[in-house]
């Protein structure tokens, strides 16, 4: 009989599964000094946790792990790369990040891996009772309410959040939180 490795406690996933429409072209791949910007999200969390996977389709980073979105959400965005990544069985808890954040610092993955709550978020410096949508620390244990929620056609991470009784920590630097969307974002 073989015997499954345990789960990793903390592990991190990328998501770089959407479209990117309106970049042009796969945001992952958009160099920013010099460094692919989905290779940047992988570097920072690399140093905080053992495991990195990306979540998304195989061709989305090479060499790298890749988790797809689960049959019966496949292409639902964000909240469905989510939920693959959680069912995936490879991590008790998990650091979700964008692929498009990439002045995110260490710093702000530490606050997050720092909470021990099932769904921890960065509080919005708009809105401070408004959890941001990404990045995420997020238990296994709350993989039942996503898929219950796309269940029901909704898709938004934000909306799901809303669900949820999240630990809402301290915003970072606004800069930090700028997304990389399009060519115009790059030169701002």
């Amino acid at each position: 009989m073989t015997t499954r490795p345990s789960p990793a406690p903390t592990a991190a996933a990328v998501l770089m599964g959407g479209g990117s429409t309106r970049m042009g072209s796969p945001k992952q791949h958009v160099d920013i000094s010099g460094v692919p910007m989905g290779m940047r999200m992988i570097d920072l969390v690399r140093n905080c946790c053992k495991l990195v996977v990306v979540s998304g389709p195989d061709h989305s980073m090479a060499g790298m792990e890749h988790i797809a979105d689960l049959p019966a959400h496949t292409g639902f965005g964000p909240l469905a790369g989510i939920e693959a990544v959680l069912a995936s069985g490879k991590a008790s808890r998990w650091i979700v990040l964008p692929c498009d954040m990439p002045s995110l610092t260490a710093a702000t993955i530490e606050q997050l891996l720092g909470s021990t709550a099932p769904v921890a978020a960065l509080r919005s410096s708009d809105n401070p009772s408004t959890p941001l949508q990404l990045p995420l620390a997020l238990d296994v244990s709350v993989l039942g309410s996503i898929t219950a929620f796309l269940s029901t056609g909704r898709r938004a991470v934000g909306g799901w959040l809303e669900t949820m009784d999240v630990d809402l920590l301290p915003p970072p630097a606004a800069c930090e939180l700028h997304n990389i969307n399009s060519p115009d974002d790059l030169l701002s």
